[in-house]
């Protein structure tokens, strides 16, 4: 029996995904084969696609950063899950397939009352705003905080998490997103208006808690700027391995400013590497917060998995707002 996935063949843009077949085998010793039922496309993704992504393997691969899927196979030694079991992955690559092989110490299960799609939204997207939040600044009731990027994948998890959190949020966004940030609870600005800085510090002069930046580049300075003495600023984005070189000395030049601010950087591959457990019960949790209807991921578009590439080139338009999703046949 064989199955389809979608292989980048060589750097470029979304023509470089080709569907190849692969033949289906019995899982090895420890191994769970799942047959997989949503897939996330995220920035990450295209950054692995031209090479910038520092944790890719080498050409040829199959991306998916995230996946949700069912059991259909266990090898020998797997205890924790059987047969017919919904689960979810932080797989960083490997997703976009009909199948994956994946050890069961990277599984954690999904509710059976919660779908495949909204599932797969919260894996990468809310774990990185629930840990930038939460075990990076630590915020509290009614810090104010500046997200950058904010009708983005990470930037919607951001917002809602937020709300959640009881926080007074400002997000930048073009003006055509605005109504979605502010039914999130945020308080917009238009990034393309020049002023829009001088309108943040209207509001509040005395500085935010905090930033969270998803742009990168100059907004790294311009968050800064916002900050209040002791504020910190936590960073994410990397377009380009270069780019988060540049990032990360920026972080440290700014904080050798004597004005008691901070830079961090976040990267999920980095601390999944470092510290899985962590990442694993937040998105046990998070699964818990979706289930009970606390958390609702913004999904822009499904696509269905063999169709990655038009996914990939919808996605590099910028023209969505939260999440595209590859879904099993029946999903989409």
């Amino acid at each position: 029996m064989k199955y389809k996935s979608i292989v980048l063949t060589r750097r470029g843009g979304p023509e470089v995904l080709e569907i190849q077949e692969q033949v289906l085998r019995y899982p090895e010793i420890g191994e769970v084969l799942i047959k997989v039922m949503a897939c996330g496309v995220g920035r990450t993704d295209v950054t692995m696609r031209y090479g910038y992504y520092p944790f890719a393997p080498k050409i040829p691969f199959v991306p998916g950063y995230e996946i949700v899927g069912v059991v259909t196979a266990v090898g020998s030694t797997v205890d924790n899950f059987k047969t017919g079991d919904k689960v979810a992955a932080l797989t960083v690559y490997g997703g976009y397939s009909e199948y994956i092989y994946l050890e069961e110490e990277n599984l954690v299960s999904v509710p059976e009352n919660v779908s495949p799609d909204e599932a797969v939204a919260v894996i990468l997207n809310y774990c990185t705003a629930f840990q930038i939040l939460h075990k990076v600044l630590r915020v509290k009731k009614e810090d104010k905080v500046l997200i950058t990027g904010a009708s983005g994948g990470v930037g919607s998890a951001l917002l809602d998490l937020g709300n959640l959190a009881e926080l007074k949020m400002y997000g930048t966004a073009s003006e055509k997103k605005h109504a979605l940030l502010k039914e999130q609870g945020a308080i917009p600005l238009n990034y393309r208006s020049e002023d829009w800085m001088d309108e943040l510090k209207k509001m509040e002069p005395e500085g935010l808690d905090f930033v969270i930046d998803g742009v990168g580049g100059h907004y790294i300075g311009k968050g800064f700027c916002t900050l209040k003495a002791g504020g910190k600023l936590a960073e994410y984005a990397y377009p380009s391995f270069t780019g988060m070189l540049a990032g990360l000395l920026k972080l440290k030049l700014f904080d050798l400013f004597p004005n008691g601010k901070q830079g961090e950087f976040y990267g999920i591959s980095a601390s999944y590497k470092k510290d899985k457990t962590s990442i694993l019960e937040d998105m046990d949790s998070l699964f818990e917060l979706l289930k009970e209807g606390k958390i609702k991921p913004v999904i822009s578009e499904r696509f269905p998995i063999l169709e990655a590439a038009k996914a990939n080139r919808l996605l590099e338009t910028g023209n969505i707002s939260g999440k595209i999703v590859l879904v099993a046949p029946g999903l989409n």
